[in-house]
């Protein structure tokens, strides 16, 4: 698989963590082959190795071809209850999206998953988005992957040129999303040469995050 390259899978490539995701695994000689599933397509990234492919969420099923073959999968998707129009909305998407991504990757044989949560992600929080995302954790859990990953990220610093991003992000130490992203794509191309023992599982939260791309750019380096 490494030499010839990874086939991915992924949800919410067009969002803030997942445009830069998608660019760091078109530039890893890791993967051969990126498939992401979209509303829209973003004609600001083209490559030879990127397929867009425009999906109904809600009838998710109808696209399992496009996730056979696949070896790795991304799920970096993530909605808001104003984006959703309501509480029962939110869940209907945030969760509903996640579950059926995640049935149609085992079904079809994805062997390794990595999935973007949140810190505080916990299905008994009193917090309603962190209970959601504690429910998705479980949900993946249980899919037994042969490998998953599940990243914890505390406060996002998106790229913006808002002056307010730039002053809470620095006074929370926010974590930013191209770190996030190169640090997804480490850990999945670190899995697909070292092939882990089955059903591992992995949470990878705050300063772990930033640890990956830092252990990495420096054996890059020397």
């Amino acid at each position: 698989m490494a030499t010839k390259g990874a086939k991915a899978i992924l949800i919410g490539g067009t969002g803030a963590t997942g445009k830069p995701l998608v660019k760091e695994l078109i530039n890893s000689p890791h993967f051969c082959e990126i498939t992401s599933l979209v509303r829209t397509i973003d004609p600001n990234v083209t490559s030879d190795k990127l397929k867009q492919v425009v999906v109904d969420f809600e009838k998710l099923e109808n696209y399992k071809s496009e996730f056979e073959g696949k070896d790795v999968a991304f799920n970096v998707f993530g909605t808001s209850k104003k984006q959703a129009g309501s509480t029962e909305r939110f869940k209907e998407i945030e969760y509903g999206y996640s579950a059926k991504f995640a049935d149609l990757s085992k079904e079809s044989g994805v062997r390794s998953m990595h999935l973007l949560t949140s810190g505080g992600s916990n299905p008994n929080s009193w917090m309603y988005y962190l209970k959601v995302k504690g429910e998705i954790e479980e949900k993946y859990k249980e899919e037994n992957f042969n490998f998953l990953s599940i990243f914890r990220p505390g406060f996002l610093v998106r790229h913006s040129d808002r002056w307010s991003d730039s002053v809470i992000g620095f006074f929370l130490k926010g974590l930013k999303v191209n770190i996030l992203a190169k640090a997804l794509r480490i850990e999945a191309e670190n899995e697909i040469l070292n092939m882990s023992k089955n059903n591992q599982i992995k949470a990878i939260t705050g300063d772990a995050i930033v640890d990956i791309v830092k252990i990495f750019d420096t054996q890059t380096n020397n």
